[in-house]
């Protein structure tokens, strides 16, 4: 009776060791599968709870939706989507590569991208071509400035030669420059003249 009783508990442990040997890559190879995917190009398609048509229906994924590719059984492919849901779909309808939906999606998301960009782009060189202007009036303004103070320059030169020639062109003018030309020699040559005398006294 004791070897009876040793049988069936070996057997007891046994049988869950062997099937879990088994399991263990069945699950390592149906976790190795799984890859991403997408949905092809139709409007949408069913779910079925198994792998073939006669499966009740557990709901419908649209075209170009991302998804995750798990196992597959004859015609049908077991997926997984938004998050933890599980169904049953024709393998046709699988596709490794993104659906021209999500090719679009991706298209006009990159097109107005480079929209925006293009108007920030047209912005700063519209900001610069009003920087430009503001710089060449302000240039055009200065030339102007300095145009008018070459101008008033050579007014001012024009009125300082006709006084210095109008001075000289007036006989009062004249009168005083030769009075004060006499007083000059009349109170120089004075002054010289009797050194002479004494040095011609000494020789």
């Amino acid at each position: 009776m004791f070897r009876l009783f040793r049988s069936s508990v070996s057997r007891i442990f046994f049988l869950p060791l062997v099937v879990l040997t088994f399991s263990l890559p069945l699950m390592a190879q149906q976790a190795s599968e799984e890859k991403p995917a997408f949905i092809s190009d139709a409007l949408f398609v069913y779910l079925h709870s198994g792998p073939g048509n006669q499966y009740r229906i557990v709901g419908t994924i649209n075209a170009g939706q991302p998804i995750t590719y798990i196992s597959e059984d004859n015609e049908y492919a077991q997926i997984r989507y938004d998050g933890d849901k599980t169904g049953w779909l024709p393998k046709e309808y699988i596709s490794y590569s993104p659906g021209l939906v999500t090719q679009l999606e991706n298209l006009t998301e990159r097109f107005d991208n480079q929209q925006r960009q293009l108007q920030q782009l047209e912005e700063e060189r519209n900001s610069l071509n009003s920087q430009l202007n503001s710089a060449i009036v302000e240039r055009e303004n200065a030339q102007e400035q300095l145009a008018q103070a070459n101008r008033s320059y050579e007014q001012l030169k024009a009125q300082l030669e006709a006084t210095q020639t109008s001075i000289w062109q007036n006989p009062m003018v004249i009168g005083s420059a030769i009075l004060l030309i006499g007083l000059i020699f009349g109170l120089v040559l004075p002054a010289l003249w009797p050194k002479r005398r004494e040095s011609e006294r000494w020789m």
